[in-house]
């Protein structure tokens, strides 16, 4: 009786255990095709120059920013993301590289696979290790040959430092592009300033309306002058003389001559009816003035943003700085048969002590 327990614990230790791990060690040893790996390391690098209390370690060696840390997540994600899959798929023909001559069910893409699965599969293949210290970029490709899996890590790297600079010339064009927009908006209001401005000066035939008023201003004052000082000499002559004495007929006309002088000059200035007096026309110019300065300083101040633009957008251009170059591998990484084998082995033995150890407490639960 004794036998024939420890004959059947045999036997199911042979099923469980051994014809599994023969199973196993058959396909391995058989059909499992060698994967050859091929690792580049790759970081993200800022060209414009930054302070060095922005950068420790590496990152202040490489000249790398605080920004490389979303850089970096963002080219993890674009490696791993469907349009770079199938960018590789046009490039390389990723489905047939990868289904090989369909004897590896497991480990092979299948004939069949869909764009879908071949994405599945090749984040299975390709691995992106993101450290989060120096923001390096480890990236490892497994290929069914060592050239394969070489060209694959090349044509990764090529196709995320296209990936960086467009999406930094991108930002720097939009920038520059606004900055442009700005400066032609203020010159084309600048030029309508100065047209409006010029065109006022030859329809009033004058170069500056206020300073043409100034003068008339300062030509009354003076013909006052002369007027008070005339009324003065009338006084004193006919303090002494008759009023219809020939010196006080002369002084009075040339009295009257520097009022309607006076009048006329003044009428130049100001006058109750608008028209073309000089204080509205200076008032004109002035404005169509002020608005010339404003336009012209809103022209420095959009030549001076485009410009500091251009020196922002070289300053944030980007790009992928391979710190390990990808090498022809030499040996096959994958499957690594013994590490599987004795893993195999492990969970096999520790399910059948399950089972048995179960089996033995049903018995003792029975008798």
């Amino acid at each position: 009786m004794r036998l024939l327990k420890n004959n059947r614990i045999w036997l199911i230790y042979f099923s469980v255990v051994l014809i599994p791990l023969l199973t196993i060690s058959f396909y391995l040893f058989t059909l499992a095709k060698d994967r050859y790996v091929s690792t580049s390391v790759v970081i993200v690098k800022q060209v414009g120059q930054v302070g060095i209390e922005q950068t420790n370690g590496l990152g202040a060696l490489l000249g790398v920013n605080n920004t490389s840390a979303e850089d970096a997540q963002f080219l993890k994600a674009y490696i791993q993301s469907p349009d770079m899959i199938y960018q590789l798929n046009k490039e390389l023909n990723l489905i047939d590289e990868f289904k090989g001559d369909g004897s590896d069910p497991i480990f092979q893409l299948p004939a069949n696979a869909s764009v879908e699965t071949l994405v599945n599969y090749f984040n299975k293949r390709v691995q992106v290790n993101l450290d989060e210290k120096t923001m390096m970029l480890k990236v490892v490709t497994q290929g069914f040959s060592p050239e394969f899996s070489l060209k694959l890590n090349k044509a990764i790297l090529s196709q995320s430092e296209q990936f960086i600079n467009n999406v930094s010339q991108r930002i720097a064009k939009d920038q520059l592009v606004f900055a442009q927009d700005q400066l032609n908006e203020a010159t084309s209001q600048l030029s309508m300033a100065r047209t409006r401005l010029l065109n006022y000066q030859n329809q009033n035939q004058m170069f500056d309306p206020q300073t043409q008023a100034l003068a008339v201003a300062q030509l009354v004052t003076g013909l006052e002058s002369n007027l008070a000082q005339l009324r003065t000499e009338e006084r004193m002559l006919l303090s002494y003389l008759n009023p219809d004495a020939p010196q006080v007929i002369a002084v009075r006309s040339q009295i009257i001559a520097l009022e309607q002088q006076i009048n006329l000059e003044k009428s130049k200035l100001t006058s109750k009816s608008a028209g073309n007096k000089l204080n509205s026309r200076a008032a004109d110019f002035e404005a169509l003035k002020a608005q010339v300065e404003f336009n012209t300083d809103l022209y420095k101040i959009s030549l001076g943003s485009l410009e500091k633009a251009r020196l922002e957008a070289v300053r944030k251009l980007k790009n992928v700085i391979v710190i390990t170059s990808p090498q022809l591998a030499q040996d096959a990484y994958y499957p690594r048969r013994g590490y599987i084998l004795l893993s195999a082995f492990f969970i096999l033995t520790v399910l059948f002590g399950i089972g048995q150890l179960i089996a033995s407490v049903i018995r003792e639960h029975q008798e």
